[in-house]
């Protein structure tokens, strides 16, 4: 009840024979809540993770086992939550060790640490990781100060990011603001030549593109350098009758959150064994272990020996020599007749 008072709202709920809830409460699965999710509003989240990972710990599952788990369920759950809200920062990392731990050691609460560091294992798997998202890489983590809503200050935080992934397509000019909107060279002009410009042009703030097109030409006010240097810009802007448009990511592309995600990620470069690995008839538990191979991953007795877990490094084969990634798979003389 919105703003009802008691004595009204005692005679709605006895002709409608109901009783008077109170948020949050579960809709479609998820909360209904009043303000921004709390960590304690996304307990459910998390335990939710927690009971399938703990519901699979009966099955003696491999690495690739749980690596396939991990992107069709686990992180499915995770994105089913992040549509509608903006999770808090302590929640993302929560689950994100939920993920970490339940693809290194099969439980969801272990403290141990993985084989590969998961900023790698995060990495797209052409350039070495396994494909998987990490949670807390988003758009709305810069912090904007004030006394903004928590929507507005995250959105506000966005823009830096969206302006160079956004291209502004200018047609007939009739629906981008002159001034304020990011259309020239993925800028506003009020924010690269300032207020001045507007001032000398003679134009109000609020005129559209269109204002300084006349016969499917650009036709600027030269009244200062400024203007003079936007002219010779823009003269290279092709114009047409068609309507203005706003491409996401490139001209002519369609917006998909696989191509957003990769214009967000660091840039590596790609493996050359990536399809070695990867390949389509692969058998997912072998390829991770060649994976591991790959990323230095595995617990041999050279890397135990250096940290001080063992105290000796050599190969349990009986060959003499010192068991390492390399010698097991490569020189060891009874790996070789295995």
């Amino acid at each position: 009840f919105a703003n009802v008072g008691n004595e009204t709202k005692g005679r709605i709920m006895a002709m409608l024979n109901i009783q008077e809830g109170s948020l949050p409460v579960r809709y479609l699965g998820l909360p209904l809540l009043e303000s921004k999710p709390s960590h304690m509003d996304c307990k459910i989240l998390v335990d939710k993770l927690m009971r399938r990972t703990t519901s699979w710990l009966s099955n003696s599952l491999s690495f690739g086992g749980r690596l396939q788990l991990l992107k069709s369920v686990l992180f499915s759950i995770q994105v089913f939550w992040c549509t509608t809200f903006i999770l808090p920062a302590a929640v993302l990392k929560k689950c994100d060790s939920i993920l970490r731990s339940f693809l290194w050691h099969g439980l969801g609460n272990s403290k141990r640490a993985g084989k590969v560091a998961w900023r790698k294992v995060c990495r797209p798997e052409s350039v070495g990781g396994l494909g998987i998202k990490e949670s807390r890489t988003n758009f709305w983590t810069a912090p904007i100060t004030g006394n903004c809503s928590w929507g507005w200050r995250n959105i506000l935080a966005s823009r830096k990011f969206m302006h160079r992934r956004i291209l502004y397509e200018v047609n007939d000019g009739s629906s981008f603001s002159l001034w304020f909107d990011p259309w020239y060279q993925g800028e506003t002009i009020a924010g690269l030549y300032g207020q001045r410009v507007i001032l000398d042009s003679g134009l109000p703030r609020t005129v559209k593109v269109c204002s300084v097109i006349s016969e499917d030409r650009w036709d600027w006010p030269l009244n200062s350098a400024d203007l003079m240097e936007i002219s010779n810009v823009t003269s290279l802007i092709p114009l047409s009758t068609g309507c203005d448009a706003i491409q996401l990511l490139k001209k002519g592309s369609k917006f998909t959150i696989q191509e957003a995600w990769k214009s967000i990620t660091p840039q590596c470069q790609d493996v050359p064994w990536c399809k070695v690995v990867w390949f389509p008839q692969r058998i997912p538990k072998h390829s991770f272990c060649v994976w591991l191979s790959f990323m230095q991953g595995h617990r041999t007795l050279d890397k135990l020996s250096r940290i001080g877990v063992v105290s000796s490094s050599a190969c349990v084969f009986g060959c003499g020599q010192d068991e390492s990634l390399d010698h097991l798979f490569f020189a060891c003389p009874y790996t070789a007749t295995v």
